[in-house]
């Protein structure tokens, strides 16, 4: 730096200016040296005026060093951030970054903040730009950065090194990219950190064993939905900050650290969907300032204590379902007086439900499906009475048990802003109350797989939010209510497996959003209109099977261009398959068996080019087989057995494996694959030649017939000749020479004397065709 000085020498009075040629500064000592040089009048009058130079030239240097400095390091910032921006996929050419450039300063760029004196880049905020590319390791060149946000967007590589050169970082949020590689062992030098949120990415190796000595600070820590492996560290119960830990869906295996029972201030507690086995350690039941616990999907066993009532008193979530937990439910569960969600749903929990859980006023979730709870005897619902308490209850989901007993009426009272109501897998009998018309808000309704009786109440046509309605495979009867078209959001409809009778009614046309109707295994009947199927245009599923239904199958149904599944079979359907069948194009699977259709196979079945399953069995088709069948790429199920077809059986495709295909019962079938043993098909030509020697085959068979006839003859006249004395006139035959065959021979020849083969019939037996190994020509057999 050079600087010019004015000085004044006290004892003369005289002001005089000098240069100072160089000042050189150390900044690690802190110490400064001039080298000057000064014009000396002489060494002792000097002297006062020499050190008056020296203070004024450290103190204009020291003023000079501050803005220097400052702007040293405001450029490094810069050229970190440019070379940031050079790694982002989308920071260039007018993408979220535009602001980014030289007509700004860094400062008010997009995303930058800086502090106020030093004008240093302090945080960098850049969530949900949709940003691609790397993060460059230059951002470890902004030392001063206390706040990282780089949350919801499409990052990729491994979290550079560098970062741990950020002493100063508080605050590091990369969730939801595409990070991956393991958690460098620098981070551990951000010992400030006390957010650090890596989820949902593709994080992989285990979580740094020391985490929990070097980031002490922690507050909040997520690394949940990353593929780690390995155990949960135990250092983690170091964090005496720590209130939000959130391990969830990894691969993480082996006990719960007991250590985790020191973190005193945690408050919500997620490792649901790993691998972790063992039991719920006692020391858990310290954490009383716990307010959401999920463990869910795992491997935990051994039961609740009964501390669980009183270990957390401001507890709202308790998530355990998916393990191998047991025993009973802990009575005391109902001091939880601030439960919201109560869900242990697939475990092993037995015996009764506790009765007070009406205690829960605040309980929105309740889910104890999948267990073996209940009894088998009355009394195992009690506790739905006391449900009538929870006005915020959402879900109500119990199925899959063994809960007996009539179903409450009182279950009618249940919350109106009850959305999810599921009971079925149970022994539940009695009738479905009337008053459930008054659960207004329900949108899936499941009672399926009970012993419910009697008839439907029309009262469901109040429940116009319905779009899951399951009352399969009960004991109901009667007619569907015709109110069921009311249900206009209605996009599941299982009524299978009961006692329905009559007709479908007309108006469940209305319900445009259908996509699965099974109404199979019913007593249903007559025909079914065209105008309803055609309706359903989202169809995916239908099944009628094994029901009454008669006439022409509705054509209609070629509208429901995303239908998979029909299933049609074990009716009384006749005419014809319809042809519009070939515009269904996402087809999979078609059961028609079991009706009486006849004509063709429709040719049109061949455009159906994912078709994977394909029985047309037991019905009266004729003609022969379309070989285009033999195309379809993904039929591995193909049943054409017991109808009129004839004609060439195909090699190819479906046609290859015997396994995937069927066909018996169709007597005038030829060729195929030498397995299903099928007489040759012959061609035009050979069909002439066989025509031609027919002639030759009825005068083999006259002529048999004529010595057949003699034979008789001369033995008749040999008796009477001996019964009247009379000698006999010697009678001289010709020699005949006759083949000598077989029996085994006789059913090679006529396939085993099938009926495909007879060619005549008479009072004593069957004339065959067939082919003999020494014969060139057919024969006729009898």
């Amino acid at each position: 730096v050079k600087v010019k000085i004015r000085c004044f020498h006290i004892e003369s009075g005289v002001e005089f200016s000098e240069h100072v040629s160089l000042i050189t500064i150390q900044l690690e000592s802190f110490n400064f040296r001039l080298h000057n040089q000064f014009h000396m009048y002489s060494m002792e009058k000097s002297r006062i005026k020499f050190l008056l130079c020296i203070v004024a030239a450290i103190t204009l240097a020291s003023m000079s060093f501050k803005p220097a400095m400052a702007a040293m390091g405001n450029e490094t910032d810069r050229l970190a951030l440019l070379a940031l921006k050079d790694e982002l996929l989308g920071g260039s050419h007018g993408g979220p970054l535009l602001s980014w450039n030289a007509s700004l300063h860094f400062c008010e760029w997009q995303g930058v903040g800086c502090g106020q004196q030093q004008k240093r880049v302090i945080s960098l905020s850049l969530p949900g730009l949709k940003l691609g590319g790397i993060i460059s390791p230059s951002i470890g060149n902004l030392s001063f950065l206390r706040e990282a946000n780089l949350f919801n967007n499409s990052l990729k590589g491994n979290i550079p090194r560098e970062f741990g050169h950020l002493r100063q970082l508080r605050s590091l949020n990369l969730s939801r990219n595409n990070l991956q590689g393991n958690i460098p062992v620098e981070l551990n030098n951000c010992s400030n950190l006390q957010f650090l949120n890596l989820s949902d990415n593709s994080f992989s190796g285990k979580i740094p064993f020391q985490l929990g000595d070097t980031m002490k600070n922690l507050i909040k820590l997520s690394l949940a939905g990353n593929d780690f492996i390995g155990t949960i560290p135990s250092s983690l119960g170091n964090l005496s900050s720590l209130d939000y830990l959130q391990l969830g869906n990894n691969h993480l295996e082996g006990n719960i650290p007991i250590s985790l029972g020191r973190l005193s201030n945690l408050k919500i507690l997620v490792l649901s969907r790993n691998n972790l086995s063992g039991i719920i350690p006692p020391s858990f039941y310290n954490l009383s300032a716990m307010k959401d616990i999920r463990m869910s999907t795992n491997k935990l066993h051994g039961g609740l204590e009964p501390e669980l009532g009183f270990a957390f008193p401001e507890l709202e979530i308790l998530h355990l379902g998916g393990n191998h937990l047991s025993g009973r439910i802990p009575v005391a569960v109902t001091n939880i007086s601030s439960l919201k969600q109560f869900d242990i749903h697939s475990n092993g929990f037995s015996g009764l439900v506790p009765g007070d859980m009406g205690k829960f006023q605040n309980l929105e979730l309740f889910s104890i499906n999948y267990n073996e709870l209940g009894n088998g005897e009355e009394g195992d619902l009690d506790f739905l009475s006391s449900l009538t308490n929870c006005s915020r209850l959402k879900l109500l989901a119990i199925h899959m048990n063994k809960l007996s007993g009539v179903l409450p009426d009182s279950m009618a009272n249940l919350s109106t802003q009850l959305e999810t109501l599921y009971i079925g897998g149970n022994q539940i009998s009695g009738n479905i109350p009337e008053g459930i018309g008054n659960l207004v808000k329900l949108t899936q309704i499941h009672v399926g797989e009970n012993l419910l009786t009697g008839e439907v109440p029309t009262s469901i046509g109040k429940l116009r939010n319905v779009g899951r309605f399951d009352l399969s495979l009960n004991r109901l009867s009667g007619e569907i209510p015709s109110c069921i078209g009311n249900l206009s959001l209605l996009s599941h409809l299982y009524l299978n497996g009961n006692s329905f009778e009559g007709r479908i009614p007309l108006t469940l046309e209305k319900c445009k959003s259908m996509q699965i109707m099974d109404l199979s295994t019913n007593k249903l009947s007559g025909g079914i209109p065209d105008q309803l199927v055609a309706g359903f245009e989202r169809l995916v599923t239908l099944n009628l099977s094994h029901n009454s239904f008669n006439g022409s199958f509705p054509s209609g149904v070629s509208n429901s261009k995303n239908l998979v599944e029909l299933y049609a079979d074990n009716n009384d359907f006749s005419g014809e398959i319809p042809e519009s069948f070939g515009e269904i194009s996402e087809l999979r699977i078609l059961h028609m068996q079991g009706n009486y259709f006849h004509g063709s196979i429709p040719q049109s079945l061949a455009s159906l080019r994912g078709l994977e399953s394909l029985d047309l069995s037991s019905n009266n088709l004729s003609g022969t087989i379309p070989l285009e069948l033999r195309n379809l790429p993904f039929l591995v199920s193909l049943n054409l057995s017991f109808n009129l077809l004839e004609g060439e059986v195909p090699e190819e495709g479906v046609f290859k494996n015997i396994s995937q295909f069927s066909i018996v019962g169709n007597k005038d079938l030829c060729g195929g694959i030498p397995e299903i043993e099928l007489p040759k098909c012959l061609n035009q030509a050979e069909k002439g030649k066989r025509n031609g020697l027919s002639t030759k085959s009825i005068i083999v068979i006259v002529v048999s017939l004529s010595i057949a006839l003699a034979s008789v003859a001369f033995i008749a006249i040999l008796c009477w000749r001996k019964r009247f004395g009379k000698k006999m006139i010697p009678l001289t035959l010709e020699p005949v020479n006759l083949m000598q065959v077989s029996y085994r021979e006789l059913v090679q020849a006529t396939n085993g004397f099938a009926t495909s083969n007879i060619i005549g019939e008479g009072s004593f037996g069957s004339v065959y065709k067939g082919f003999l190994d020494q014969q060139e020509n057919p024969v006729a057999i009898k």
